[in-house]
């Protein structure tokens, strides 16, 4: 009898969990449009905010955590795409490429979004709106010396 291999679903940046996320990073920043690499580290500084010397980070820091930034350049696109394709949010494109911003349902959707996880969330995207200029700037291997 054949064995069938069932794979355990990703429960931890799953396609949902990081789209929500871009959302709510679109959707504090309203007008800002941010490519892919951009939302990846704003993505990982609302994560690891005191690293950005930002509030408390709201996931704990595990060793080797700036590994993260390659896994989701990797996931971010496919789940950013499942959002699009709901209408949640835009897709951009002109001289410097592809782009992506909030639309009405994007704010619509997020403005939903009130469990205790994500009251600490919209704390960090007020201090992340404020500074995202700074983030977005900084060299990836900046990060590795600390900010």
């Amino acid at each position: 009898m054949e064995q069938v291999k069932l794979k355990a679903p990703n429960i931890f940046n799953s396609d949902v969990e990081l789209a929500t996320r871009v959302a709510l990073i679109l959707s504090s920043m309203e007008g800002e449009k941010f490519d892919i690499d951009e939302l990846v580290l704003l993505d990982y500084a609302l994560l690891y905010s005191s690293e950005f010397n930002g509030p408390s980070n709201l996931h704990p820091a595990v060793p080797n955590h700036l590994a993260e930034i390659a896994q989701r350049r990797e996931l971010l696109p496919k789940s950013i795409l499942f959002f699009i394709k709901k209408g949640l949010i835009d897709v951009r494109y002109d001289e410097n490429g592809k782009s992506f911003c909030a639309n009405e349902n994007t704010n619509s959707f997020v403005s939903c979004l009130n469990s205790s996880y994500f009251i600490k969330i919209w704390e960090r995207l007020s201090w992340l709106s404020e500074n995202y200029d700074r983030i977005i700037q900084i060299p990836i291997m900046e990060l590795r010396k600390g900010v």
